[in-house]
């Protein structure tokens, strides 16, 4: 029911799909099948090297409540795609009966190829509703390389960031058995004073994961580290890795801390391979 006691009118909500595989033809990866529809779109910047760059674009503005988006990427054997996004998807303000929107993305990755997956941060409009879930599937000598930034509320403009439902669920499987699970679980009421509480957020608004799967993954941990030490008081980052995966999580009060610190750590996890054509600093 609305504020007045009428009946709430039911929305247009958005829906988009696509698919798309990336296979090696003369020593470059080129676009196997692909398939798009609805608001979601890809394109694809020329790039140099073996690399293939699809660049995700949502017409439709942004994620409101209802709004259904899925994806699924194959990367045949020796391929290297990498996925980025044409900028920071937002996530706006739902009314308290709508149903949340929902992202579903499946990766599936052969033998000796490579995804990287570097899209832009998520925006948390103050009541926005998100149920994300991304599976992948890889071979062990695969490689794959996450990164998600998660801008809760518009502080530029203000905004607290006092009521949400976000549900984000990574899930990543190597040979058929399980690398990593990791799930983030924010709803309710009152988060903007929840998060300025030491032991939780002490005051950020950006949650950030960076996660590489590679049977090399150890070897990067000493050059990254001191990177990680060196973001100022703005920001805390720390780094695990074992068993061939890398993890590097981190809290900060703006993306700018955030994404400087992207641009120092993704060179020397991509062995030279140039930044997503979107990104900018």
């Amino acid at each position: 029911m609305s504020v007045s006691g009428e009946m709430a009118l039911p929305l247009q909500r958005a829906e988009g799909a696509f698919t798309l595989s990336a296979r090696i033809r003369e020593g470059q990866t080129r676009r196997g099948i692909l398939r798009q529809g609805g608001c979601s779109r890809l394109l694809f910047p020329r790039r140099d090297g073996v690399q293939l760059e699809a660049v995700m674009v949502n017409i439709s503005g942004g994620l409101a409540a209802g709004d259904q988006l899925r994806g699924e990427v194959w990367c045949e054997e020796g391929a290297e795609l990498l996925m980025s996004s044409q900028g920071h998807e937002r996530v706006y303000r739902a009314r308290p009966e709508d149903p949340p929107a929902i992202i579903r993305t499946t990766c599936h990755l052969a033998p000796q190829s490579r995804l990287e997956w570097l899209p832009h941060g998520t925006i948390f409009f103050n009541g926005a509703q998100l149920e994300r879930f991304m599976t992948v599937e890889m071979a062990g000598t695969a490689s794959f390389l996450f990164y998600e930034s998660r801008i809760l509320g518009r502080h530029g403009s203000g905004e607290q960031l006092q009521q949400l439902h976000l549900r984000d669920r990574l899930s990543i499987r190597r040979d058929g058995r399980p690398v990593l699970e990791d799930s983030t679980i924010m709803t309710g009421d009152g988060l903007h004073e929840f998060l300025q509480q030491a032991p939780v957020a002490d005051g950020a608004c950006v949650d950030t994961m960076l996660v590489l799967v590679d049977r090399d993954a150890e070897n990067y941990l000493p050059r990254l580290r001191p990177l990680l030490e060196d973001v100022g008081p703005e920001a805390s980052f720390a780094a695990s890795c074992w068993d061939g995966k890398l993890i590097i999580r981190g809290l900060a009060r703006n993306n700018w801390v955030v994404e400087s610190l992207m641009h120092r750590i993704l060179p020397c996890l991509r062995a030279g391979r140039r930044l997503p054509t979107g990104w900018r600093i």
